[in-house]
């Protein structure tokens, strides 16, 4: 069983994590990510009114907005507090505030704001969609698949492979990978470039053993991303399973160059290293690692593996 945790719609913003197995050296479902659309897009804009209130209403909402799309939560939930106190029941500004709401790790207050919205405009089915996202946050997995599946039938809904995304994490959250593939490929059919599907995709099917679909899938995520690591770090590890030292020496090369502070990559490399038989690089890796990680778990995991070496030299004399 995994746990998860949640992200904006940007794949490298990530929030959220499930549970691991012991092989591997960072919890693989970090990057079982979930799709909360960009704000731009979320929330129409609203047309200016000659009135002051509305003006005064308009302004409050904007700066809301604006500071949502900054990063700025805590200035977001004042502007939208005050635009909701001039204009209470406004489903799109309802709906701004449960996003602020949810970026704030507030998911109780957001579901509130997004029933608000949904009441004032059932046809806002963005706010659907984030109501998912949030009972997904509270671990209410049945409640976010009704909200997707309720998305998935809107004709006019504009961006459909985000909820079949979503109702694939979903479907990961209760263990069911056959459901979760089922909605990943959906979500990927609807965008051929949806990173995170095809990526998903790859870690359901390694769960499942089916370690050539894997790798499929995650050489697909890279061709649309060379430089996505975590698919790069996915292939070395299954070809380290396969005892094919240099295809996983080769991934793991990638993965730091592309990021040499990734000290999980160094570690990765460096056991590469040793299995392939280049002991003398591989011990500059795990040196780094040491170095740079002297009392944490990976340092400590490059010591253990140094040690070993040393054992093995002492024993072979």
């Amino acid at each position: 069983m995994f746990l998860f945790h949640f992200m904006s719609n940007q794949r490298k913003n990530l929030f959220e994590v499930l549970n691991t197995k012991s092989r591997r050296a960072f919890p693989p479902s970090l990057f079982l990510l979930i799709a909360l659309l960009t704000l731009a897009g979320c929330v129409p804009q609203k047309s200016e009114s000659p009135g002051k209130v509305q003006k005064t209403v308009e302004l409050h909402y904007q700066l809301g907005i604006n500071f949502l799309n900054e990063g700025k939560t805590p200035q977001a939930i004042k502007e939208l507090l005050a635009a909701q106190m001039l204009a209470p029941g406004n489903g799109d500004i309802e709906h701004a505030l449960g996003l602020a709401y949810q970026r704030k790790g507030m998911y109780d207050e957001a579901v509130t704001q997004y029933k608000i919205a949904l009441e004032k405009d059932p046809k806002l089915t963005e706010a659907k969609n984030n109501l998912g996202t949030a009972y997904l946050a509270k671990g209410m997995p049945d409640d976010a698949i009704k909200k997707f599946e309720e998305c998935l039938k809107d004709p006019t809904y504009l961006t459909p492979e985000k909820a079949a995304y979503n109702l694939g994490v979903a479907y990961n959250q209760k263990n069911d990978l056959d459901k979760a593939i089922i909605n990943y490929e959906r979500s990927a059919l609807l965008k051929d470039d949806n990173i995170n599907a095809l990526f998903n995709l790859g870690f359901c099917y390694e769960e499942k053993k089916d370690f050539n679909k894997a790798l499929e899938d995650y050489k697909k995520a890279l061709a649309v991303d060379p430089s996505f690591k975590e698919a790069l770090y996915r292939i070395g590890l299954i070809y380290q399973e396969r005892k094919d030292y240099p295809a996983a020496t080769e991934a793991f090369r990638k993965v730091v160059e592309i990021d040499p502070e990734f000290l999980v990559g160094h570690l990765k490399l460096g056991e590469s290293l040793f299995n392939e038989g280049d002991k003398s690089e591989a011990i500059k890796k795990l040196e780094f690692v040491v170095k740079n990680d002297p009392e944490g778990q990976i340092g400590s995991e490059a010591k253990r593996i140094i040690g070993e070496n040393s054992k093995q030299k002492r024993e072979t004399k």
